[in-house]
């Protein structure tokens, strides 16, 4: 099943990078906005994905959803990186993560604009367009961190800076690309070293979580016990060197705020 998901990821990503005068339509929350292209390509993703396994449901990012069961779950962000791709940045992702027993079983995170397809398999390990990925081994002191702003939540961006503002001093550097799904990809392939947001939805994070997990990372929601795909809420992925200071600075910059 993960070469079929493959092919069904690449082929529906063809359509994101024709893209042109697209629709865009603003949601609930501060720059949060959905386009035409987000709309059509979760309608496709649905119709191959239920042709490749009927019984499954479907959790999405642009249509109302029951709760997560136990049972074969499809988590899709057809488009992870809107405002990116309204902008022509060329960082926006298809992600999709096939959930058993609300754990995520498979995974691909697709650029097609780079061509770049990040798959998993539990259990199996995680790939760049068919190549091993691992973590990092950076140091904090040393590492280069992704992070998400959380920018539909307004309460959230003062905590978001100061973690932030520290990591500029604590850390090697920072980087944005405005898209969560990558930025999992980014950690699981070495490229960043560790990433935080203060807020984030399963659609954001269920394809990246195995990803980190299959390429030696973790990923964790460090404001609950455990991880829920459920949840909207702050998450850390991270190699195993920057984990512990990457989770003391959200805990103690967000923890109140974020939950």
């Amino acid at each position: 099943m993960m070469k079929q998901l493959e092919t069904i990821v690449r082929r529906v990503g063809t359509t994101v990078v024709t893209a042109s005068d697209l629709s865009v339509t603003e949601k609930e929350g501060h720059a949060n906005f959905v386009t035409d292209m987000d709309v059509r390509v979760q309608r496709m993703l649905m119709e191959e994905l239920n042709a490749l396994l009927p019984e499954a449901d479907f959790i999405c990012e642009e249509k109302e959803n029951e709760k997560l069961s136990d049972k074969a779950t499809w988590i899709v962000d057809p488009i992870d990186g809107t405002t990116n791709l309204i902008h022509d940045y060329r960082q926006s992702a298809i992600s999709v993560a096939l959930m058993r027993n609300r754990e995520p079983v498979l995974a691909c995170v697709y650029n097609p604009f780079t061509d770049e397809l990040f798959s998993a398999e539990k259990g199996q390990g995680a790939w760049l367009n068919g190549k091993r990925l691992s973590v990092s081994q950076r140091p904090l002191d040393k590492a280069l961190i992704g992070f998400g702003t959380a920018p539909y939540y307004e309460e959230l961006s003062r905590a978001t800076m100061r973690i932030v503002y520290r990591l500029l001093h604590e850390a090697g550097d920072v980087r944005r690309s405005g898209s969560a799904a990558l930025d999992l990809a980014y950690v699981a392939c070495g490229r960043t070293d560790a990433f935080f947001e203060l807020r984030l939805k399963p659609w954001d994070v269920a394809a990246g979580a195995l990803l980190v997990a299959e390429a030696g990372g973790v990923f964790t929601m460090p404001l609950h016990e455990k991880v829920d795909f459920d949840l909207s809420t702050a998450v850390v992925a991270s190699n195993a060197e920057c984990l512990e200071g990457l989770c003391q600075m959200v805990l103690e910059e967000a923890a109140g705020e974020s939950a």
